[in-house]
């Protein structure tokens, strides 16, 4: 119940969770990156912002994670048809 199930039940749906949260690590470093000393001023882009950048971010990645779990649970499966 891994990798493994993942991909061979959702195969596309896999990469794009995969290549999503990719994106998002890549993002959030940038923007980590970008963050200025929380002492400045309140003209153009404040720290304030890029946190609230951050967790929105962090949350979504939490999202990717949760669907990535679902998808690589086998159980609750249909029951086949006789």
């Amino acid at each position: 119940m891994g990798i493994r199930t993942a991909l061979t039940q959702a195969r596309i749906v896999s990469l794009g969770v995969f290549a999503a949260a990719i994106w998002i690590v890549l993002t959030m470093l940038q923007v980590f990156g970008r963050l200025g000393p929380l002492s400045s001023g309140g003209v153009g882009q404040t720290p304030i912002s890029g946190l609230v950048g951050l967790a929105v971010l962090g949350g979504a990645l939490a999202l990717l994670l949760v669907l990535y779990g679902e998808l690589s649970e086998t159980e609750p499966a249909p029951e086949p048809w006789e």
